[in-house]
Order: structure tokens, then C-alpha cells, then sequence
């Protein structure tokens, strides 16, 4: 009987992607991009984006807000993130950014990493628009 395991290659192909995403889209992206704004304008944004409520829910799980909610600083730094915050909605790209959601206006940012000026100016639309899922997100998730 003639034994012939898989190669090994299609899982170091997979971590190499996970390495990859992880700078572009992951925590080391977010810490990236929190490290080059102003923490006090963070702040701003923060009040103006995140519920109250859902504030206190983070600081008492000791997470802070921007890693759970876009704000625009954070996005205009590392555009790409837009997929790290899709990702924390557990949508698939093609859910995400299909025709009816109007998102597909974002996708170059998390493929490509690049935000036109257009899309600068409705960041703010969109900061607004996944701060509703978002908030229930974590308003549903036990203590």
C-alpha cells in the first residue's frame, strides 16, 4: 500500500496570508494607524461616533472603542481597516459590499488601501452607518 500524505505547501500558503492580513487589516494595522493621530482627537471622534452606553459596556471589558467602531482619523490613516471592521460584523465581502447595502463604494479601501477624496468625504456616513451594528454587537455579547 503506497502511502502519500498531503503537501504541507497549501498551509504555508495560508499562513503566509495570515501574516499578511494581519498588517493590512488585523491589530497590528490598527495599532499602526492609532499610533500616527492624536490621541485626544481619537477621543472626539470617539464621543461622536460610539453610543454612551456601549462606551462604558468596552471600558468595563477593558476594550477600547476604536477596535470595536470606525472612526474617520483611523480609516483616512490606514484605509484598508475597512476590512478589519467588516470582519467584526462577520459579513463576507460579497455580502458587505453588494449593490443594496451602498458599501461597495468602500471596497477599494480594503483591497487596495487607497481612499479617494469622494470617498473621504462620506466616512463620516459610514462611521455613522456601522455604529448601529456595531453597538448591538456589543450590547448582545454577555458580560
Amino acid at each position: 500500500m503506497l502511502l502519500n500524505p498531503p503537501s504541507s505547501a497549501r498551509q504555508v500558503r495560508f499562513y503566509q496570508l495570515l501574516v499578511a492580513a494581519r498588517k493590512q487589516w488585523f491589530m497590528d494595522a490598527l495599532s499602526e494607524a492609532l499610533g500616527q493621530i492624536d490621541q485626544d482627537f481619537v477621543k472626539e471622534e470617539i464621543r461622536k461616533y460610539v453610543p454612551g452606553d456601549v462606551q462604558k459596556i468596552l471600558a468595563a471589558g477593558g476594550l477600547r472603542d476604536e477596535h470595536v467602531f470606525p472612526i474617520p482619523s483611523v480609516l483616512e490613516a490606514k484605509p484598508s481597516l475597512v476590512g478589519y471592521y467588516r470582519l467584526l460584523l462577520g459579513a463576507p465581502q460579497k455580502t458587505f459590499y453588494k449593490g443594496s447595502t451602498g458599501m461597495g463604494r468602500f471596497k477599494s479601501m480594503e483591497e487596495s488601501g487607497v481612499l479617494s477624496v469622494k470617498t473621504q468625504q462620506v466616512l463620516p456616513e459610514f462611521c455613522r452607518a456601522m455604529a448601529a451594528p456595531l453597538a448591538e454587537l456589543v450590547r448582545q455579547i454577555p458580560n
